[in-house]
C-alpha cells in the first residue's frame, strides 16, 4: 500500500467519526437556535463549533441548522433582493426542506428583501406560488405551502376522461 492510499484511509475514518459526532451534535444545535429564535437573538454556529473544534465551515452548520425542522435559517437583508416571489419562496422552502405557514414565508420574503405586494399580500403570495404547480397547499393545514418535490408519493391531479 502506498503512502497516498494509507492517507485516504486515514482521511476516510476521520471523515466517517465527523460525521457521527455531527449527527451526536444536531439535537444541540437546533436548541441552541431555537432558544435563539425565541430570545430574538441570531447565533453564529460556525463561531461555537470552531471553537469546539467539531465544525469549521458554514456549509456544514448550515446543513445542520437547517435538516430536521427545528430552527430556521438565518438570512441576509439582501437574500431574496432582486428575485420573484416564486423564486425567492422556492429558495427559502428548499433551505428549510419542508412547508412553512404563509405568515412565515411572507415574513422571511420581507426580511430577505422580496416583500410581498398587493392589497391582501398572503392572499397575493399563496395564489401566486400554487398556481404554478412547484408548490402545493399541504392538505388539512390551512395556509401552510410546500414544494411538490417534498412529496414524491403524493398523486398528480387525476385527469378527466373525455
Amino acid at each position: 500500500m502506498d503512502d497516498k492510499e494509507v492517507l485516504r484511509n486515514a482521511r476516510n475514518l476521520y471523515i466517517q467519526q465527523f460525521r457521527s459526532k455531527a449527527e451526536e451534535m444536531r439535537p444541540l444545535i437546533q436548541r441552541i437556535l431555537s432558544l435563539d429564535q425565541d430570545i430574538g437573538e441570531a447565533t453564529d454556529l460556525s463561531a461555537i463549533l470552531t471553537e469546539s473544534a467539531a465544525l469549521s465551515t458554514e456549509t456544514e452548520t448550515a446543513s445542520l441548522a437547517t435538516s430536521g425542522g427545528g430552527a430556521r435559517p438565518k438570512l441576509r437583508p439582501d437574500e431574496f433582493m432582486g428575485k420573484t416571489y416564486f423564486e425567492a419562496a422556492k429558495s427559502y422552502l428548499e433551505r428549510v426542506g419542508h412547508a412553512v405557514s404563509m405568515d412565515e414565508l411572507l415574513e422571511v420574503l420581507k426580511n430577505g428583501g422580496c416583500p410581498v405586494g398587493g392589497k391582501t399580500p398572503r392572499k397575493t403570495l399563496y395564489i401566486s406560488l400554487v398556481r404554478s404547480r412547484e408548490f402545493v397547499p399541504i392538505p388539512g393545514q390551512s395556509g401552510f405551502v410546500g414544494l411538490r418535490k417534498f412529496y414524491p408519493n403524493r398523486g398528480m391531479e387525476k385527469k378527466s376522461k373525455k
